[in-house]
């Protein structure tokens, strides 16, 4: 397994596979690499000649770089000690034992050098499109996180991505753009993996407590019921009959999407092949999970 920390080394080495005519697919990650990931490897090596493996662990950088810009550097800096501590050597294994041909760790200064810049860009441009009632669509995008997606295409140079359905609103969001931008990439993407609970792995899972895990799993436990129902009532009950079975194992939902499965536009009744969405919070931990449904 090849270990490359620099983008300009990444870049070049991946340069010098399409000479040798290899195709690329790349896992793109957060770290914490788990049985989740390793499916999506799986399926990487079935498409494509040489797999990389991306662990970029920065969280909601964008996010942090608004609320606090004078300590992002600090703030990427701890995120970098924190996965060196407790992951990195734990995921080198996990990518040596499923014989991944990349491992791929950038320097985060190197990778994000100037996220607060980035705001302020992306602020200026939409305040201009928002202003012109013909470039609304252009100006939500925008508004769409994708630095880090974008940094690691232009790094990478995947010919494939892969990706799980359990961000399916980033993942079906990636597939317009990339299309829409004819970037000559192909998003695949996987079936989401349970635990032996149902829970979604997720790196994530990793700070619920016992209490807010087994809590957790009501989330995957309603879309079920509600996917084996004989018939479905409205869109409003369905959201309500999921709320409720959250809310009584004390999760706090942020929203409920019942929309078109490929497209992702709401729908007012399910008439065609849908996706439920729901985001809930288990103590300080963020769920999110979905389940495609066909009408009955």
């Amino acid at each position: 397994m090849k270990i490359i920390e620099s983008i300009d080394e990444m870049r070049e080495y991946s340069q010098q596979l399409k000479r040798d005519g290899k195709t690329i697919a790349s896992v793109a990650t957060e770290g914490y690499l788990h049985d989740g990931h390793m499916s999506l490897v799986k399926i990487a090596k079935e498409n494509a000649d040489v797999v990389v493996v991306e662990t970029v662990a920065v969280g909601d950088l964008l996010k942090f770089s608004i609320e606090w810009p004078e300590n992002y550097k600090k703030h990427l800096i701890e995120e970098e000690i924190q996965y060196q501590q407790q992951s990195l050597e734990n995921d080198l294994e996990i990518c040596r034992k499923h014989n991944i041909d990349i491992f791929f760790h950038p320097n985060m200064l190197d990778y994000h050098p100037n996220p607060v810049q980035t705001i302020n860009i992306y602020h200026a441009i939409n305040k201009r499109l928002l202003n012109n009632p013909y470039m609304d669509n252009i100006g939500a995008c925008l508004n769409w996180d994708m630095d880090g997606e974008i940094k690691s295409w232009n790094t990478v140079l995947p010919d494939i991505i892969v990706v799980g359905q359990k961000d399916i609103h980033q993942n079906i969001f990636e597939k317009f753009f990339l299309n829409y931008f004819h970037f000559p990439i192909k998003v695949i993407i996987a079936p989401t993996i349970r635990d032996s609970d149902g829970l979604a792995f997720s790196s994530g899972n990793r700070f619920l407590s016992d209490f807010d895990r087994q809590n957790a799993t009501s989330v995957y436990q309603s879309l079920q019921e509600v996917s084996n129902w004989s018939s479905y009532p409205s869109i409003d009950k369905i959201k309500e009959y999921i709320a409720n079975y959250i809310n009584k194992v004390y999760g706090d939902v942020y929203f409920i999407d019942i929309c078109c499965a490929e497209t992702l536009e709401e729908l007012d009744v399910i008439d065609k092949e849908t996706i439920i969405i729901v985001a809930a919070k288990f103590g300080k931990v963020d769920i999110m999970d979905n389940i495609i449904i066909k009408p009955k």
